[in-house]
């Protein structure tokens, strides 16, 4: 699945930033914590029980399942959980079945994904595992260099808030986050990358060319490039391999990425490009 083993920044839009940046806008999971790492596997399995269920999903190939999913899916990635469960609303419908209510759905799922994660909090809790081992490589030397520069820093996750600040203090990086921690609310509306976009360069009285954007996910990268920002796409392997996953890598350069990496592992090749140009 990984097209490089070695750091490199592979330019695709830009090569360096209009101006440098004045604040960053992070996303989570996948870009720094991997605490959740698995959970596209969880929400494709749990769609896919639910799909192969209905009148024409029964008589489906599982390829086409399988790519009817990921599709809506992708769509997704970024936004509250909840949005998945209307999608699967959407296809049960399509596929001539009676879709439960979103609410359920969302339940299911997060249930599942608790057990994958729950576990891993409690080891971090208890201290009997390193923080270091569900943070991106080079992610919290990246952060420091940020803040060393005297730059803003904003985490803004889809994944419900409250689940955000805890996993930020368990991995000890949320001395970092001078800008706040947002995440998904129970009113789906009441936030939104989009949102973020807006409220950092009105709170922040800059240019949108000064807000640099570094996600792995498409909601994120595509709200700041639609602003006029700059955007690092993290096309991390969510296993920590050092390489970078194609899959991530098609949906961010499709999003707007003006770069893709596969993780933060060369930080001083990251801060010439972005500040001593």
């Amino acid at each position: 699945m990984g097209l490089k083993n070695v750091f490199s920044i592979e330019i695709v839009r830009r090569k360096f930033p209009k101006k440098h940046p004045k604040v960053v806008m992070f996303d989570f999971d996948g870009t720094v914590g991997l605490i959740r790492a698995g959970w596209h596997e969880v929400l494709v399995s749990f769609h896919t029980e639910v799909l192969i269920e209905t009148p024409q999903g029964k008589e489906m190939e599982t390829n086409s399942l399988l790519k009817l999913i990921r599709g809506y899916i992708e769509t997704n990635i970024g936004k509250p959980p909840i949005y998945q469960s209307y999608s699967l609303i959407e296809a049960v419908r399509n596929l001539g079945g009676e879709p439960r209510q979103a609410e359920e759905y969302n339940e299911i799922y997060s249930q599942r994904l608790s057990a994958l994660c729950e576990p891993r909090r409690e080891a971090l809790r208890r201290r009997e595992a390193n923080p270091n081992d569900f943070i991106v490589a080079g992610a919290v030397r990246m952060l420091a260099m940020l803040r060393s520069r005297n730059i803003k820093i904003y985490m803004a996750s889809g994944t419900e808030e409250h689940f955000i600040i805890e996993d930020v203090k368990l991995l000890k990086i949320d001395n970092f986050f001078d800008g706040g921690i947002y995440g998904g609310q129970p009113d789906p509306e009441a936030f939104s990358k989009e949102i973020m976009v807006e409220r950092i360069l009105k709170e922040n009285e800059i240019d949108s060319s000064e807000l640099l954007g570094i996600g792995d996910g498409v909601t994120e990268i595509a709200a700041v490039y639609n602003a006029g920002g700059f955007n690092i796409g993290v096309a991390s392997d969510e296993t920590r391999k050092p390489i970078i996953d194609s899959w991530k890598r098609r949906q961010l350069i499709a999003a707007g990425a003006d770069w893709i990496i596969p993780n933060y592992s060369d930080v001083n090749q990251l801060e010439e490009r972005l500040f001593t140009t």
